[in-house]
């Protein structure tokens, strides 16, 4: 994390400083410290090693314990008088230190109750922080009024989901890193200066959430005997002074570890998937838990696999499928056979990609392959070789994706010449 002295603000320095006291180095595991650098900024940095990047949890005992580790026999029986599950406490008594834990939840016993029995349907402690309880005010047709319970899960709650629902291949949790961070330790970048890597990670954050000024961090981990898988956080903008206005860069940092694990761990997912389901009935219409769901959980709201054939596109205004429909294919220029020429079709594994569309689309955007390799490094591909290398080492499916984000681009670009 690097900031700019003229920057600094109390906000950002208390951020810098809880990630150093929360967090070792993920290289050698030393202590992190705030120096200044040559650039007169300051950072959060290894003073082991200045080559060393990306942070990872200090594990608590508690943590130890809940991802299925050995603690010492006192320490476990320490840890177990703080918690309320499994079934340790009488229902009515479990109640009441929920009811005495969370005061600010301004819960009735019928939503405490609820909220309890998520607990123990997630297998995850209240009283340990794995997960806490947001109450919304709701009123009826009839002009009465209740609370509904939504339930938070952590960030430690996640990485303990995980770690229990797949012991055998949890390997710990995944070192984080600011994107600006991240960028450099990739090939592609490591010439880069400063600046050109801020301008690049602005674009890069424009692709992901729309934001070219939102915080992002990432995520790197994996399960045993399996590589490294990235995923991104964020906090835009917009979001301040509604989710988390404290520490907003903590927040994207907290988001990217979740997403990880969605991504990592599809056991915990698909256990997420069922409660996720249950939520939002349980929320009715009330759109203010429907967000909170849709910003916390982004699992039963993600839009499904594009079914669209990779190379075509769905014309606007026609449903997939049925007579309304149509799919057309780019139009294919005849490409003369010249020796070193690239081919007229990009084949990965399980999909095809006509190149003279591409070429022509990537024209209509003004993006360079530079600029659609740095877009590709969402779908955590290596982006060394040419730019149709790094679209060779994509998926069926994310090809897809791909495909449509540059067609929907390019549509959305035409409609401007008309407005």
């Amino acid at each position: 994390m690097e900031i700019k002295r003229d920057e600094m603000t109390d906000e950002k320095w208390n951020e810098m400083k809880q990630i150093a006291q929360e967090n070792v180095c993920s290289v050698c595991g030393g202590e992190l410290q705030i120096h200044t650098t040559e650039r007169g900024t300051l950072e959060i940095w290894c003073p082991y090693n200045p080559d060393h990047h990306g942070y990872v949890e200090r594990e608590t005992y508690t943590q130890a314990f809940r991802r299925g580790e050995e603690v010492h026999p006192a320490i476990q029986a320490a840890i177990e008088r703080r918690m309320i599950l499994p079934g340790g406490q009488p229902v009515d008594v479990a109640l009441a230190m929920i009811q005495t834990r969370f005061p600010r939840a301004d819960m009735d016993e019928p939503s405490a109750a609820l909220f309890l029995w998520d607990c123990v349907r997630l297998d995850l402690d209240p009283l340990l922080g794995e997960i806490f309880p947001a109450t919304f005010k709701v009123k009826a047709k009839d002009g009465t009024e209740h609370k509904v319970v939504q339930p938070i899960i952590s960030e430690d709650g996640w990485l303990s989901l995980a770690a229990r629902s797949c012991a055998e291949a949890w390997a710990g949790p995944p070192r984080t890193m600011r994107l600006e961070e991240y960028l450099p330790t990739q090939d592609a970048y490591k010439e880069k200066t400063y600046t050109e890597v801020k301008e690049i990670a602005k674009e890069i954050k424009a692709d992901l959430c729309k934001d070219p000024e939102a915080y992002v961090w990432v995520a790197i981990g994996h399960r045993k005997d399996q590589d490294d898988t990235i995923a991104y956080g964020w906090y835009k903008k917009s979001e301040e002074g509604v989710v988390a206005k404290n520490l907003p860069g903590n927040q994207a940092r907290v988001r990217a570890v979740k997403r990880w694990v969605r991504e990592v761990f599809p056991e915990a997912k698909a256990k997420m998937k069922e409660m996720t389901a249950t939520w939002m009935e349980r929320a009715g219409d009330v759109r203010d838990i429907q967000n909170v769901i849709e910003a916390e959980y982004h699992i039963v709201t993600e839009e499904p696999p594009s079914k669209t054939k990779v190379g075509e596109k769905t014309v606007p205004g026609k449903r997939e499928g049925g007579e309304e429909s149509a799919a057309v294919s780019p139009t294919k220029a005849e490409t003369p056979k010249i020796d070193g020429a690239p081919p007229a079709e990009l084949e990965g594994e399980g999909f095809r990609i006509d190149l003279t569309w591409l070429r022509e689309s990537l024209n209509a955007l003004k993006w360079t392959d530079e600029t659609a390799k740095t877009f590709l490094l969402k779908y955590k591909v290596s982006p060394q070789g040419t730019l149709e290398d790094v679209i060779k080492r994509l998926t069926r499916e994310q090809a897809e994706e791909f495909v449509k984000e540059i067609q929907e681009r390019v549509a959305q670009k035409q409609m401007q010449l008309f407005e």
